[in-house]
């Protein structure tokens, strides 16, 4: 498996995130385990298993809302995680990088083992929603707390 065969399967996944109606998050697309950050609300969208070469793999769809001025912790996701701003805007970085603004339409990809170092909403009085696509093992937890360095 190289880095373009996951990036394609992501942005696929992604499409398909985006395009999930929340009639089928009610309909039994199935639970996603996860750890949630404080203060912000996650919706799953679905879960769908990875075939080969990605035997063992899922793809978890979520949306994300950010209340008004509200900041994540640092945090980890156990795969590559792709992103879309659906509403608002959100302050994103990871590892450790400067901080930007993204807005409505615009995307993120966080690669394998990065620290999402900089998660926040950009307002203070508007909630902004975002549609992830995390990659990772099934059963394994979609965020934990970020690994300094070196460990």
């Amino acid at each position: 498996m190289d880095r373009r065969e996951v990036l394609q399967v992501g942005l696929a996944a992604l499409a398909g995130a985006v395009t999930v109606s929340e009639r089928a998050a009610a309909n039994g697309t199935g639970a996603v385990s996860q750890v949630k950050p404080a203060a912000t609300q996650s919706k799953p969208l679905g879960v769908h298993p990875l075939g080969a070469p990605f035997e063992g793999w899922q793809g978890n769809m979520l949306e994300v809302t950010y209340p008004p001025g509200v900041v994540s912790a640092s945090h980890q996701h156990p795969g590559p995680t792709f992103g879309y701003v659906v509403r608002g805007r959100i302050r994103w970085a990871i590892n450790g990088e400067p901080a930007k603004v993204l807005e409505a339409g615009q995307s993120f990809f966080e690669p394998m083992g990065s620290v999402h170092s900089t998660s926040a909403n950009a307002s203070d009085t508007e909630p902004a929603t975002i549609a992830v696509v995390i990659l990772g093992k099934a059963g394994e937890p979609l965020s934990k707390p970020a690994t300094p360095p070196g460990k």
